[in-house]
């Protein structure tokens, strides 16, 4: 079958950064959206155009729907027989852990844009300085490590702050897959700290004048790092599919 070549699952537990992934070409839901984007360039369509987004949004929902009615026939389920119940979503904003997230978050958004014109200021000096002095190229390599480091951070500082959510809210749910939910989603933020702790350092040691600045992001960031240690434990036994053995 077509479909044996894929992890399933994988899709469920990770950074969505699949530009970086090396799983890419077992994932299900990548091979689906390069085919979307293929499709739509044949169309001559902007396949990120909002009203073409929500189109394919509506078909994707469509099809999960038939599945869903098809499943549920074959097990003898009438779906608009069942019972409506109403359901509360507990809203984790006012939780600490959820506070010091979206306090890093809006640090980091304020530190990417003063590093980003400071990346580019270096690249135009740089490109100056071998012009006159060669033995400069080996800089090149020290920019591009730090142009990494940003694009990680820059990456990260939104994903941790939105599993995070989701894992308090799972963590309030009473049934076993909310659970476990919850320390997965806590895993993958706690990978994107952990690299975003990485990156920050290596920018520290780069630029003295932004050294406060990023020691000021590692200490907030730190103190998520131990308060999803502290709330979610079972994050660090939790295996995802096709990362962890």
């Amino acid at each position: 079958m077509e479909r044996d070549k894929y992890i399933r699952g994988i899709y469920n537990y990770c950074d969505r950064w699949c530009e970086k992934c090396e799983l890419s070409n077992k994932c299900f839901l990548y091979e689906k959206e390069q085919k979307r984007l293929a499709m739509h360039k044949e169309r001559d369509e902007d396949p990120h155009d909002w009203n073409i987004v929500m189109q394919d949004v509506k078909e994707s929902f469509d099809e999960t729907l038939k599945l869903l009615r098809n499943s549920a026939e074959e097990q003898g389920i009438d779906i608009s027989a069942l019972p409506e119940e109403e359901y509360k979503e507990y809203n984790p904003s006012d939780h600490p852990l959820m506070k010091t997230a979206n306090t890093y978050l809006k640090m980091t958004q304020e530190f990417l844009e003063k590093l980003r014109k400071i990346i580019q200021e270096e690249g135009v000096d740089l490109t100056k300085r071998i012009e006159i002095m060669p033995s400069a190229r080996g800089d090149i390599e020290t920019l591009r490590q730090v142009i990494s480091s940003y694009e990680v951070i820059l990456w990260y500082h939104t994903l941790i702050s939105v599993k995070i959510h989701r894992a308090l809210q799972g963590k309030m749910e009473s049934d076993e897959f909310a659970q476990s939910d919850a320390d997965g989603s806590a895993k993958v933020a706690y990978i994107g700290i952990a690299k975003s702790m990485e990156a920050l350092k290596i920018i520290y040691d780069w630029d003295e004048d932004l050294q406060d600045e990023a020691l000021t992001l590692l200490a907030k960031i730190e103190s998520l790092q131990t308060g999803i240690d502290r709330e979610f434990p079972g994050h660090r036994t939790f295996k995802r599919s096709g990362f962890d053995g």
